[in-house]
């Protein structure tokens, strides 16, 4: 049993894309776990892994290493003069950066951001 699991392919995926103009994208799907996380960086073990942005929105679940990978990446690109924003989060990684109170450290995108709602009970 030990070695059909060892012989199947990971559940997750972590990748870089290029998009037009240059621009770098961190993907992540399925389940981000140790195994996932830790592959992609020793992959990139000499590499600083600068990106534009972050798309974690197929994510089914992410454990702490995928998480600290994901800041890794926000951090080098910040100091490589980039501003990576995640671009889509899927509710298990929403939920697990407010949990680990690092969901700051993830801007989103301008579009995405909308106003407070008018009127109401507070206002």
């Amino acid at each position: 049993m030990d070695v059909d699991r060892a012989l199947r392919p990971p559940a997750g995926t972590i990748t870089i894309e290029h998009e037009g103009a240059g621009r770098r994208v961190l993907w992540l799907r399925g389940d981000v776990d140790t195994a996932v996380a830790t592959r992609f960086a020793n992959a990139h073990r000499r590499d600083r892994v600068v990106v534009d942005a972050i798309d974690a929105g197929a994510v089914t679940f992410v454990c702490s290493s995928g998480l600290a990978l994901m800041l890794m990446c926000a951090e080098a690109s910040a100091a490589a003069g980039r501003r990576p924003v995640l671009r889509a989060a899927s509710q298990p990684v929403e939920r697990a950066l407010q949990l680990a109170g690092i969901d700051a450290a993830f801007p989103r995108p301008e579009q995405d951001r909308r106003p407070p709602p008018r009127g109401g009970a507070g206002g």
